[in-house]
């Protein structure tokens, strides 16, 4: 495969697409984006070259096609709940000359086997059928000519880090504002957690090397902890703290576990929940009470049931050990501060 350099992106705007964006301009990548009509512009990073962006529905064949023209890949980095139109995506970077194609993933493993008995990963398992399916027609109707489209799946688990700077109200299960970690199971069961700069590394590295990686997922993340070992990093932070003098009783507090020790009932209450969202009418679940359970009762699931903890399929290299961990939550807690 001749080298990557035009990188066309879909879905620049959300919170995915500004993680990836600089770090493409860092490796002078040259970027298009293509933005929805009336879609929410993209605001590159201060004392950046200006970002040529282009206009069309992702249902527009031609207009899609149009837009990719000249691009060497495509990123898929839009709202899960924009999967619906992925054969329209697919066949306009076919018809375009599109060279690789990174699949709207970044998240948890949906190439487990049992990744799609979770309803909340099924937009993402559907997508990637289509794609096969559309790869497949293509060499059916080509007699057994090659496939110039390539494609790979990054799978990165949770981004902790930018989870943990959100509040909250997002995807993370240890809140340094409130001092609490929630603990879901025994806390035995390992995860895997990524910086939000490695999803962007990562990204880099499949498009400089597309040849390694592609037509498979490829995993990257940057830590494989369990909750019980977080816990005890987070109890060790505190206690130096205190020996240290940076302790204040009036602006720290003890943390306090939050046990869930009942997943099964926890994972049930999660599909009840889906399936009053499904009647009614909800599309857009990505921040839905519903989504956020069913990712931790797969997280959290004590066999490993769905896969997602892969720690021993990452890329080589790339897993850190608990004293990096160490320093990086460290870092995290003061930079987040505790509630008053």
């Amino acid at each position: 495969m001749s080298r990557i350099q035009n990188v066309a992106i879909i879905g620049a705007s959300g919170a995915l697409g500004k993680i990836i964006i600089p770090h493409l301009l860092s490796a002078n990548f040259t970027i298009t984006i293509i933005s929805r009509p009336g879609g929410h512009p993209y605001y590159p990073p201060p004392n950046t070259i200006p970002i040529k962006t282009l206009t069309a529905a992702y249902d527009d064949l031609p207009a899609l096609t149009s837009a990719l023209q000249n691009q060497d890949a495509l990123i898929e980095a839009y709202n899960p709940s924009s999967t619906i139109h992925q054969r329209t995506i697919i066949r306009a970077a076919l018809a375009a000359g599109i060279k690789h194609l990174i699949t709207n993933e970044f998240g948890t493993n949906t190439f487990a086997p049992n990744g799609s008995l979770l309803p909340a990963a099924a937009a993402k398992i559907t997508a990637q059928r289509v794609l096969e399916e559309e790869l497949e027609a293509v060499v059916n109707n080509a007699d057994g000519k090659p496939v110039s489209l390539s494609w790979t799946g990054i799978i990165t688990s949770t981004w902790f880090d930018w989870a943990i700077r959100q509040g909250a109200e997002t995807f993370f299960w240890v809140n340094p504002a409130k001092r609490t970690i929630t603990r879901y199971g025994s806390g035995d069961q390992k995860t895997c957690l990524v910086h939000e700069d490695v999803v962007g590394q990562a990204v880099v590295t499949v498009l400089q090397n597309p040849e390694k990686y592609k037509n498979r997922p490829a995993y990257f993340a940057s830590y494989n902890f369990s909750t019980n070992e977080m816990i005890s990093i987070i109890n060790e932070i505190a206690a130096e703290d205190k020996v240290s003098g940076k302790w204040d009783d009036q602006n720290q507090k003890e943390w306090e576990i939050i046990d869930i020790p009942d997943m099964e009932g926890f994972k049930e209450e999660s599909l009840r929940l889906w399936d009053e969202d499904r009647r009614n009418g909800v599309t857009d679940w990505l921040h839905t009470k519903a989504f956020v359970m069913q990712v931790y009762a797969g997280f959290f699931d004590e066999k490993n049931f769905f896969g997602f903890d892969f720690g021993d399929r990452v890329e080589p290299g790339w897993l850190k050990g608990r004293a990096e961990l160490k320093e990086s939550l460290r870092g995290l807690i003061e930079e987040v501060g505790v509630e008053k």
